[in-house]
Order: C-alpha cells, then sequence, then structure tokens
C-alpha cells in the first residue's frame, strides 16, 4: 500500500509546483496592468513634458540629491548588470536593451500603479502621434478598474470612451464595458491559482483544478498583448467577448487608423449653439477656436457635449477653459516634492468668448480633464451638468522621453477641484440626469439640455 503513495502524491506535489511558478508569474502580470488606452494619449494627461537630453540630464546629473539608500540600489543594479556582462556564460551585447528595458519595467511594476509604465520605443511613439490625433486599433480609450471580492483581485480591461466615428462605435462599444476576451483568448483579469486554492477541492479534483487553471492562464492574454492586438496596424477584423452589466456579448470590430477632429459644431435651432469636444489634444484650442467663431456672437445658449470624452493634455483643456469661462484657475493640483505634498492651481489666462448660458452634457465615458472642465463650467460658469455620473479619473500622468525613443509615464498628481473637492474614483454627478444612449433616435440629454436652457431664458426675460 505504502508503495504507491509516493505515486498518488506525486501529481498533486507537481501540480503545486506548476501552479505556484505560474501563480507568481502571473502576479507580477497582473502587477503591472498598465492603464492604457486603445488609443493611448487619450488618457495620458502632462502637467509637464520633459525633453529627452533633460530628463537624462535629471537622472544621471552628479549633483542629484538621491538619498543615500537610492544611490546604493542604483549602484546594486550595476554591479549585477556588470557582473552578467563580464561572466554570464551566454551574454551577448544584444541582450543589454533587453535587460535595461526589463529591469525597468519591473522597478515601475514594483510601484503597482497602472498609470506609471515603461514604453518601449514604438509604442511611445504612438502614444505621442495619440496626442495629435491619430490613432491605431480600435479607437477605444481603456483604462483596467480594480476590485476586490471575496480576497480575489481583478483587474479589468474597461471601455472608458469609444471615440467619435471609431471602429470601436461602429461597433457598439459602451463606455463601462469590460474586454474579457479577445478572438476567443481570455484577458487574463485575476489569478485563478488563488481561486483553486479558497475553492477547498482535495485530490484527484484538485489535480484537475490546477491543470484547467494552467492551461487558461497559458492560453491566455496578459494585459500588455491585449493592448497590443487591439492597437495593432493590423486591420484583420476581431470578436471581443465582452461584460455589459449582468449580459455577455460578442462584438466584432475592424482595427483602422482613425484621425480625430476633437472639436465639431453645429447651430441648432432657436440659436442654440451644439459644440462637441471629443478629446483634448494638441489640435484642441485651435479647432475649439474655429468652431466658436463659426456659431457666431449672437448665440442664445450653448450645449457642450463632454460625453465619451476621456480627456488628454491638461494644456489642451487650459486652453479651452480659458475661451470658455472667467476664472482664473482650471483646478487644482496635489503634487509630491521630496516628502511634502502640495496643493497648486492650474491657472488659466481667461478670455471667455461664450456670453450666453451653458450646459454640458456628460456620462460616464466623461473622464479626467474633461471631468475638471465639466466642474469648472458648473462652479464659475453657472452651468449645469445633464446626463449621468461621470467616469471618476482624478489622477494626472507626466510623459517623459527617454534618450533612444522609449518613455515613461509617471503618476504625478491628483485632480481636485478649486473648492478642494475630490472625484477621483467616485465621478461627478449631474445636475440634471438623463439618458444619454440615444432612444429611436432621440437624443434624450441633448433635448432636455434645449429645453433647460429655453427655460432659462424665459425666466430671464420674464
Amino acid at each position: 500500500m505504502n508503495t504507491y503513495a509516493p505515486r498518488r502524491i506525486l501529481p498533486w506535489f507537481v501540480m503545486a509546483i506548476i501552479a505556484f511558478g505560474t501563480g507568481w508569474w502571473l502576479r507580477q502580470q497582473l502587477a503591472a496592468l498598465p492603464v492604457a488606452t486603445a488609443n493611448p494619449g487619450a488618457r495620458v494627461t502632462s502637467l509637464q513634458e520633459y525633453s529627452p537630453k533633460q530628463s537624462y540630464t535629471m537622472a544621471l546629473a552628479p549633483g542629484d540629491s538621491a538619498s543615500p539608500v537610492s544611490m546604493d540600489l542604483m549602484q546594486l543594479f550595476y554591479s549585477v548588470f556588470k557582473y552578467v556582462e563580464k561572466q554570464h556564460v551566454d551574454y551577448t551585447p544584444e541582450q543589454a536593451k533587453p535587460m535595461a528595458y526589463g529591469a525597468v519595467r519591473a522597478m515601475l511594476q514594483s510601484l503597482n500603479d497602472p498609470n506609471t509604465r515603461f514604453l518601449e520605443p514604438e509604442e511611445a511613439r504612438l502614444l505621442q502621434e495619440a496626442g495629435k490625433g491619430t490613432y491605431y486599433g480600435i479607437g477605444a480609450a481603456l483604462t483596467v478598474v480594480r476590485k476586490v471580492s471575496q480576497d480575489v483581485e481583478r483587474r479589468e480591461l474597461t471601455v472608458i470612451a469609444p471615440l467619435p466615428n471609431s471602429p470601436a462605435e461602429k461597433a457598439g462599444l459602451q463606455p463601462g464595458d469590460v474586454i474579457t476576451e479577445i478572438d476567443g483568448r481570455w484577458v487574463i483579469a485575476y489569478d485563478p491559482f488563488r481561486q483553486v486554492q479558497r475553492s477547498g477541492v482535495r485530490g484527484s479534483e484538485l489535480v484537475k483544478a490546477l491543470e484547467d487553471a494552467r492551461k487558461r492562464v497559458m492560453a491566455g492574454l496578459d494585459l500588455r498583448k491585449a493592448l497590443n492586438a487591439l492597437t495593432n496596424k493590423d486591420q484583420a477584423p476581431m470578436t471581443l467577448t465582452v461584460r455589459r452589466g449582468n449580459a455577455t456579448l460578442k462584438v466584432k470590430v475592424t482595427p483602422g487608423v482613425l484621425t480625430v477632429e476633437p472639436v465639431t459644431y453645429r447651430l441648432m435651432p432657436g440659436g442654440v449653439g451644439y459644440l462637441r469636444i471629443a478629446q483634448f489634444n494638441t489640435q484642441t484650442p485651435d479647432s475649439l477656436k474655429r468652431a466658436l467663431a463659426g456659431l457666431g456672437n449672437n448665440l442664445r445658449g450653448l450645449v457642450i457635449d463632454l460625453r465619451n470624452n476621456p480627456g488628454g493634455s491638461l494644456e489642451a483643456a487650459a486652453q479651452a477653459a480659458a475661451m470658455l469661462v472667467k476664472s482664473p484657475a482650471l483646478a487644482l493640483v496635489e503634487t509630491r516634492n521630496g516628502e511634502s505634498k502640495r496643493r497648486q492651481p492650474v491657472n488659466i489666462s481667461a478670455n471667455p468668448r461664450v456670453k450666453a448660458p451653458m450646459v454640458v452634457l456628460v456620462n460616464h465615458g466623461t473622464a479626467n480633464v474633461a471631468e475638471v472642465l465639466a466642474v469648472a463650467l458648473r462652479d464659475k460658469a453657472e452651468a449645469k451638468l445633464v446626463g449621468e455620473r461621470t467616469f471618476g479619473d482624478g489622477l494626472v500622468q507626466t510623459f517623459i522621453p527617454l534618450p533612444d525613443g522609449s518613455a515613461v509615464t509617471i503618476t504625478t498628481g491628483k485632480f481636485f477641484t478649486l473648492s478642494g473637492g475630490d472625484f477621483h474614483g467616485k465621478g461627478v454627478y449631474p445636475t440634471v440626469a438623463a439618458p444619454t444612449v440615444p432612444k429611436q433616435g432621440h437624443d434624450l440629454a441633448l433635448e432636455k439640455a434645449v429645453s433647460l436652457l429655453s427655460q432659462q431664458r424665459t425666466t430671464t426675460r420674464a
């Protein structure tokens, strides 16, 4: 009887080792899940963009006030690198860059901040192109939403907003959709080995459960691979499995190249202007200036549509705000300098070109600096917000290019309203709730906005 015991125990032991190893690898991947985008620049904001020379000097200046601990750790890294370079039996000079990239990526991953990430040169180039309004892939701003349920941590690839006229919008993707599979491959969102451990199964059932978990992970896509698939220049159609609320649906989408017009406008009946700001990129201020000139100076009201605007450049948002609201500042930003934190205003040179009353349309796809602008218009221009609660992304990332074309994005701050309000993770609630998805050809939120402007004009005349 004892003769066969090792044979019965061995599968459990082997599967436990496999589970431990694969689970460790998986946790490293989950820790690295970046808040990124299928149009990367749509949600990267920047308080300051460093030139490659500046960032290189900042990192290597002899007079840098790095702490002794930091200097010791940098020396540690350099020592290990030199040992490998001089003594590893299979080392070749071509491996130096992958080693350096891997070290930087792992260093940033250890912060467990999905907004702070390393970008290889091609990824950095795509992000910079996105900042100018050109995108590859499905054309949707994505983020990673962290959820904890029954001690299992999930990080779900979630749609902030599809861009206008993008493949994602045409395919019917909506804010809040969770992408769970790409062409049948699981987008890894949690550690299934931990789930097996919590299940309490034993014996042969445990062996089977661990093997099923291993197969699922090895056949799945970590987030970086998933994002590469969604930003690929390849035009091949793909099928996304999407969770929307309690429903699961299949969405077919054909990636492409998309150039976004950041601002569109039209004059509606009754002298009401309609202005849609799709995102804040380098083209937005000039586009907004042209739109306001096109609407003219005799508006009886203005609807500013920020629905599905995932944010973008803080500088572009500040320049836009200067044309719309009479205020010395757009918002407050909390940053860290050494061991202390401080809040400073994002100053704007206010020169509002709109004197008519305004209503702002928002929804769950309104995020980051778009939320900041919506609050500023509400608080400083007496604009009513109509629609749904916004996304709740109040973090600031700074894009720092590096000498070889790679880059890092680092979370450098957090937005607060001018009164000190914190909307991160909470969103901004509308003044008047209204559905933002058109029904039977009617945009009910827009109709409500026009009605409010009409009531306001009537009240003013009375």
